[in-house]
């Protein structure tokens, strides 16, 4: 049974703060539960459950995270190359912002900025609120377990603060409510890392390695975001010792990559720690990736022979990551020259990476097990802005039964989102290696990955099923005599063509150091293809991180300072 399940019935729990930051310090919704009539299991899931920033607040933008969701493709895919932000034009924004993040031209009250700061800190009121409430309840059964559970959440949401805005305002359970509007945002970074880490340390000792109900939070999801914080600190011995914990428990790469990202099912093996999504759950539609809704394939006028009747065609592929899918005589990528040359949409004669056509839309290119008709060009709202390709990877098998409907929401079911897989936990560990000048460990890891690519079943002709719809190619690294120089670009170009459109890449820039030099690069090249790149920017220094938002500013009466540079 799913966690989400047991959530129905709970309208919101947010722990009302005392503050002069009234927009999530202070938050009085209607049909609000006090967490003294709720059960104590109950806030719990309740913690859980804003994973997916959704609060039932009544605002829209606590319900339709469009613009903040937790995919952070947002503020990783369209801000790092690995799309255009898509839809009906530059100025088609729900939310407002998304286009300005694209070309990194961002303002302290940008409203997306705004949203994802206040999802984040409801989510934290959230944990926070169920840790007080556990502790003032010491005869409660689980009280251990749960606490523990909840130090990993609360350590995933600074984790998510602290890509995205390079700092936080530090706030925990013991936090005196008459102080949280004068506690500053001047923390430095070892800090910060120190607090994510102290959670994660407590809760390790008390977690299981597994869990009797799937989603709940396990030691090697622990373990994982430990890898992890070490990885954006560059401690790479201790990525390898926590990644190998992970690498040793009972996950694995799916065999087959059409179902890894079509196929709903509870459990999928591959996904260490994933938003758990469902359907016929009690809810209106079901608990729904909402923040992804925008992200499927159009259809000029609800042709019931397209997949999923309609869509908004946004986190569109890039030319840039469509053309680092092509690789060389010997199946290798072409690390330094991939963007010379542009794949052409319909060019199936290119050696190719048979992950692309899984991942990516092409017109012509056979859509998932759609029998009607393959990918098309009207699948595309603007193809004279943003070009003919569309996010084929993580939506959902048009076929399931598991798919919320045939119509609006567009392409939404119980497909969980990942949060962490077992492919980048591998890269993690790969890139360590590597950086302690490993190679061989490093290479062999990387060759896991795309040998699994290798074997895994194509996408077929669409009108010849028993052939490929391309010219798909893809060998393994030599391991042996490999400098460290190309050992790391190889990992960087296998974390791109395993996980672009997850939300990662972005922040892989920031942390390598090469944010502004390579974006920048990016943004001339494309502004020859897409003009509204043209004059773009990334300044170093500031465009790293998000601003923090002016109405937070604002309402700490200057308690908290804006990052330099905005």
């Amino acid at each position: 049974m799913k966690i989400y399940n047991k959530i129905a019935a709970i309208v919101m729990v947010v722990f009302t703060m005392t503050s002069c930051a009234e927009d999530y310090l202070e938050v009085s919704p209607e049909n609000v539960i006090s967490e003294d009539n709720l059960d104590l299991e109950q806030l719990v899931v309740s913690a859980y459950s804003t994973l997916d920033y959704r609060y039932n607040t009544g605002e829209f933008r606590d319900n339709w995270p469009f613009d903040h969701a937790p995919t952070n493709w947002c503020f990783s895919d369209i801000r790092s190359g690995d799309a255009y932000k898509g839809g009906g034009g530059v100025g088609d924004n729900p939310g407002g912002g998304m286009h300005a993040l694209e070309i990194h031209q961002v303002f302290p009250s940008s409203d997306n900025v705004y949203n994802l700061w206040r999802a984040l800190y409801f989510s934290v009121f959230r944990v926070n609120s169920a840790i007080r409430a556990i502790n003032d309840n010491p005869d409660f059964e689980n009280a251990a377990l749960r606490i523990a559970e909840l130090k990993v959440l609360r350590a995933h949401f600074y984790f998510e603060a602290m890509k995205n805005f390079g700092s936080f305002v530090y706030l925990d359970e013991n936090t005196p409510v008459d102080e949280v509007a004068s506690i500053e945002n001047s923390f430095d970074a070892d800090y910060l890392w120190g607090k994510i880490e102290g959670d994660l340390n407590a809760a390790i000792p008390v977690l299981p390695e597994t869990q009797p109900e799937l989603g709940r939070i396990n030691k090697l999801v622990a373990y994982a975001y430990l890898a992890k914080a070490k990885l954006f600190q560059g401690e790479w011995q201790e990525v390898i010792t926590n990644a190998d914990k992970v690498i040793a428990g009972p996950y694995r790469l799916v065999d087959d990559l059409e179902k890894l990202y079509s196929t709903p099912g509870y459990g999928n093996p591959e996904n260490v720690f994933a938003i758990q999504y469902s359907i016929d759950d009690g809810s209106e539609f079901g608990n729904l990736d909402f923040g992804s809704l925008l992200n499927s394939p159009d259809s000029p006028s609800d042709d019931p022979n397209h997949p999923y009747l309609n869509g908004d065609d946004f986190d569109k592929p890039s030319q840039n990551i469509v053309n680092a899918f092509k690789v060389d005589a010997n199946g290798l990528p072409l690390l330094d020259t991939y963007n010379n040359s542009d794949l052409e949409p319909r060019d199936t004669a290119t050696p190719v990476d048979p992950r692309l056509d899984h991942s990516i839309g092409r017109p012509g290119i056979t859509w998932k097990k759609w029998e009607p008709m393959p990918m098309q060009d009207n699948w595309n709202r603007d193809i004279a802005t943003y070009g003919y390709y569309v996010r084929k990877k993580n939506q959902i098998d048009p076929y399931s039964d598991l798919r919320a409907s045939g119509g609006f929401p567009w392409a939404k079911g119980a497909l969980d989102w990942p949060i962490i897989k077992i492919s980048d936990v591998m890269l993690w560990k790969a890139e360590a290696a590597i950086e302690l000048n490993d190679t061989e460990t490093g290479m062999t890891i990387i060759n896991q990955i795309r040998n699994r690519a290798k074997n895994a079943p194509r996408v077929y002709d669409f009108n010849n099923p028993s052939v490929d719809a391309a010219n798909y190619s893809i060998e393994l690294y030599p391991t042996i005599g490999i400098t460290q120089n190309y050992a790391r670009k190889a990992l960087r170009m296998e974390r791109r063509l395993e996980l672009h459109n997850e939300g990662h890449h972005f922040y892989d820039l920031v942390r390598w150091g090469e944010a502004a030099n390579w974006i920048n690069n990016y943004m001339l090249t494309e502004s020859g293809k897409r003009s509204y790149y043209s004059g773009a920017s990334f300044t170093a220094g500031r465009d790293e991180y998000l601003p923090i938002p002016q109405i937070e500013i604002d309402a700490t009466g200057g308690v908290y300072k804006q990052r330099a540079g905005y």
